[in-house]
Order: C-alpha cells, then structure tokens, then sequence
C-alpha cells in the first residue's frame, strides 16, 4: 500500500516513529494484563452454598434477580478482600490475626483427627478424674420468708420459730417456699452460700434458723437429703468420651504449634529467650 506524501513525510519524523511505536508497546502490554488478570471464581460448591443459606434464611428458592444480588455481593466482597490483602491491609490486625490463627487451629484438628478411645482409654480416664463425675448434694425442704423491708424481720422470724408453728408466719416470696430434690449448687447461686450451708447441716424433720440470705430472713425445715456421689461410669460414659476427645485434641494443638515453633524463628523485642508454648 502506498502512503499518502504527507503521510510518508511525517513517518520520516523521529518523533512521530516514537510515538507509533509508543502506541504499539502499550497495546500489547494493556492485552498480555487483560489476559493474566486474577481470576475470581465461584465455583459450584459455593454456589450452592449460598443458595443454602438463602434458602435457610428465607424458606423458599431465590428468584433470579436475588441470586444475581448474591453473587454481586459475593464477588464485591472477594475483590475488596484480594484488594486489601495486596495493600497489606491485614497485616498488623489483631482482629483478622485471630480469627486466621482460629482457623488454623481448627484445620489442624482436621489433619490429625482424634481417634475413637477404647472402653480401656475411657475406663481410665474416669477414674483419673473421679471429681468431674460427682453427682452434687441435693435436698428437700420448705422455709419461711421474712423481708427485710419490714421493721424487726429478724426479731419476727425468732418468735416464729419459738411458737412452734412458724408455717404460718412469714411473707410472700418471689422464689419457690419448698423445694423438692433440689440441687445445693443452684440453692448457693440463688440465695447465697450462708443459706446453702445451713441447708446442707440443717437438722432434718425441724424448723431451723433464722438464715440470712441476700433477700432477708428464714426458717428452714429440711425433710430430707442426699448427699453428693460418685456417679456410676455407665451413667456418664458419654460424657467421659467427651472429656477425653477434647483432650486428645488439645495435645494435637499443642504439638502442632510445637512443629511450627520449630520451622519458624521468633524473636520479641528485649528478650533474648522468647517465651516457649
């Protein structure tokens, strides 16, 4: 093809070359980046997780329109993450550090599962731990109320008691009056340890007292109870099984930050011997 004369002279110009070639270089460059971009891809396993969740939440398909929604915002979200990680905006976040290290620690659960403990392994731990097996003191009682909104509670909750029927006295009362088969723990966090103890060494088929509580005055007659004991391992068994995997998964824990301790070197500013797991 022949060029035009002007076409031929300003072709001749070096100026006028450098910025062909200008123009050249930055198309190809601008076509080898379109074609290396970082791809975001939502595959269809996250696909139909976030369809599983819609449905979860909502009860019902999303429509086409909610689905493009989603994606939109899936896809947002991936790019500000993928933006944020090559401005290094997650370095030096406590907040993003901590949930990293809790995924790590859950994955590495994952790569180590515990196995399933023999009747040996669970027999054993049972009895190495006999105290989280007790079955607690538990009581049957009924008492008598005496606010200390009213003049002389302590006084009036004495004469009660002298007069032999103190059923009777007393008034009304926000918590139960009788109690069946109660456990002492919940009777201690309810009305206080002094209560709890006098329950606990009360005297039983008699009226007590009286004893301080948060709430005021009583009178305490305790009809029966059992104390704490050893709860059979068949009865707990589920439980030991429990205990014992928790265990065996905090030691795979700790050996797994062992082995990273020993491929990483750490150093704490002003100390010379950083402190080991």
């Amino acid at each position: 093809m022949t060029l035009p004369p002007l076409a031929r002279t300003l072709f001749r110009e070096p100026l006028v070359r450098f910025l062909l070639i200008g123009f050249v270089l930055f198309g190809v460059v601008s076509a080898g980046r379109s074609l290396h971009r970082p791809v975001v891809r939502i595959d269809e396993a996250e696909l139909h997780q976030i369809v599983a969740y819609w449905e979860a939440q909502a009860q019902r398909p999303p429509t086409r329109e909610e689905l493009n929604a989603m994606l939109r915002e899936r896809i947002d979200e991936e790019l500000l993450a993928r933006e944020a990680v090559r401005l290094g905006m997650d370095r030096d976040d406590l907040i993003i550090r901590r949930r990293l290290a809790q995924k790590m620690a859950f994955a590495s659960e994952d790569l180590a599962p515990v196995p399933e403990p023999t009747e040996a392994d669970l027999r054993a731990w049972y009895a190495a731990h006999p105290q989280d097996y007790l079955k607690p003191a538990a009581a049957t009682f009924r008492h008598v109320f005496f606010s200390d909104d009213s003049p002389g509670a302590e006084g009036a909750a004495r004469a009660a008691l002298r007069s032999g029927q103190p059923q009777g006295a007393g008034q009304p009362f926000a918590l139960p009056l009788s109690y069946v088969g109660v456990d002492l723990r919940d009777i201690a966090r309810d009305y206080g340890p002094e209560f709890s103890g006098e329950v606990e060494a009360a005297a039983t088929g008699q009226w007590t007292g009286p004893v301080r509580s948060a709430y005021g005055w009583h009178l305490l007659r305790v009809e029966s109870r059992k104390p704490g004991a050893q709860a059979p391992f068949e009865e707990v068994r589920t439980d030991v099984a429990e205990a014992w995997k928790a265990d065996r998964r905090k030691a795979g824990n700790a050996e797994f930050i062992r082995d990273l301790r020993r491929r990483y070197r750490v150093e704490v500013a002003g100390m010379s011997d950083p402190p080991a797991t």
